[in-house]
């Protein structure tokens, strides 16, 4: 049985032209029923249908420029982007339907309606406003899944899936494969704040951490740490000693010393406010009702990588550069990658044959990696729209803060289809491109100035001479 699941799951492009599907692993097999919960839905559908008509036909298109997903050059708000995937037709098909774990297409839509998010520009979002709160739903969902997908990942809406490439974190020399991936980006103008790698993972025998009992918190916690919490994992990740574990519940503290220090070392993952009505129940949809039970961070030693245990998906490991090293993003790769290889010999983990390895947050299907430059763009991001594209075109996300004007985010789109390598290198290139472009600003305004200078003092030196 469980060699036909599987065989079924990694189909995910064939048709479900039914509610009730023969054979069908993967959907309830049953109509959505709760009418309060269909009324919502449609309020949503109207919602992103309305956001879709402010945009021309030719905008709406997944326009002309290399990466599908050039759309953020317009600023789209993420209802915008999601109403050139949701047609008439394919919510029609698909709105009642409902995973084994009774997940209906709300469930997958509902951070696109935040009040934060409506009108938030797809640039702040890297998941495009979408959540998976099970894995059936990419096979439940898959008519507006798979296009929004192949999308989000810099891939053509008209080609089919290839099979995701097996894990390859570093290059190849003389037939063996290395454990090291060095690069540092040329930063004399120390425009370069921080870098950041993430890889995630989800237990192949458990559902995600949402779903998740008490006894399977318990469960995926306890193995996850005796692979982590030892001197091999160590020895894999180049250290000597351990590190420390924390729990979810020591970090929510008030003051908590580990939450300051784990955000002071670029550390920290978002957290929402559960003494905040609304943010306790965005909370439950995204961590379930038990949360921050069965929760944690292991800290390694160097105090430069964190392992956050069931925090949307069971396994997400981070790493950053060092306070003396900001553009080291080498190291911090090469830092995660031997940490997920050697744990990929320890723990199985869910992925499938076209999808990869299968994730809560859509944009790190595939892979699980997401690489992250924080940078100081100060001439290039006078034009925000013009940095915008220059970004989108080399395959960048340009995350911005409204809470900060200072710095952007520049993180890879895509993550499915090549292997980390490759990710890397390309990443690598295209954030060195966008570094030498305002290099290049600031020296021809430097050398603007300087020719500016140089006639006002010509000017003085000639009113002076006119004076005597």
């Amino acid at each position: 049985m469980e060699g036909n699941r599987n065989e079924f799951f990694n189909e995910i492009i064939g048709n479900i032209d039914e509610i009730f599907v023969p054979d069908d692993l993967h959907s309830a097999r049953r109509e959505l029923q709760d009418g309060e919960i269909s009324r919502t839905l449609e309020r949503c559908y109207s919602v992103i249908t309305e956001s879709g008509k402010l945009l021309s036909g030719t905008t709406a298109s997944a326009l002309s420029h290399r990466k599908p997903l050039s759309a953020s050059s317009l600023q789209l708000s993420v209802t915008s982007y999601l109403s050139r995937f949701l047609k008439r037709g394919v919510y029609e098909k698909i709105k009642r339907r409902q995973t084994r774990l009774d997940h209906n297409l709300f469930d997958v839509l509902w951070p696109a309606m935040r009040k934060t998010s409506k009108a938030r520009h797809l640039e702040e979002d890297i998941n495009c406003g979408i959540i998976a709160p099970d894995f059936d739903v990419f096979v439940v969902f898959q008519e507006f899944l798979v296009p929004l997908l192949k999308d989000m990942h810099c891939l053509s809406i008209d080609a089919d899936f290839k099979p995701q490439p097996r894990l390859a974190y570093f290059p190849m020399d003389n037939g063996e494969r290395l454990n090291t991936a060095a690069f540092v980006f040329d930063d004399e103008s120390l425009l370069v704040t921080r870098c950041l790698v993430e890889v995630s993972r989800n237990l192949d025998q458990l559902e995600l951490p949402l779903n998740l009992t008490i006894g399977q918190l318990e469960q995926a916690e306890r193995l996850m740490m005796s692979k982590i919490f030892t001197t091999h994992f160590a020895d894999a990740i180049g250290e000597t000693d351990s590190g420390n574990y924390y729990t979810m519940t020591e970090l929510l503290e008030p003051d908590s010393e580990v939450t300051m220090m784990l955000s002071s070392l670029g550390l920290m993952i978002p957290l929402l406010d559960t003494k905040d009505l609304v943010q306790a129940a965005e909370s439950t949809a995204f961590n379930g009702a038990l949360w921050p039970y069965g929760r944690g961070v292991f800290v390694n030693s160097a105090n430069n990588l964190a392992v956050w245990l069931n925090c949307q998906e069971h396994l997400r490991i981070i790493s950053t550069s060092s306070g003396k090293e900001p553009a080291d993003m080498g190291a911090a790769y090469t830092r995660v990658g031997r940490a997920i290889t050697y744990l990929e010999t320890q723990l199985h983990f869910k992925e499938s044959y076209l999808l990869g390895y299968l994730q809560s947050r859509p944009s790190y299907l595939g892979t699980g990696l997401k690489m992250t430059t924080i940078v100081k763009l100060t001439n290039l991001m006078k034009e925000m729209d013009n940095l915008r594209h220059l970004c989108s075109v080399r395959g960048l996300s340009m995350v911005t803060n409204r809470l900060s004007k200072l710095t952007v985010r520049l993180v890879n789109m895509q993550s499915m289809g090549v292997v980390e390598y490759v990710l890397f290198q390309d990443y690598c290139t295209a954030v060195t491109n966008i570094l030498s472009l305002e290099k290049d600003m600031s020296l021809t305004n430097s050398k603007h100035i300087a020719t500016m200078l140089v006639k006002i003092f010509k000017r003085k030196k000639n009113s002076i001479v006119d004076r005597n």
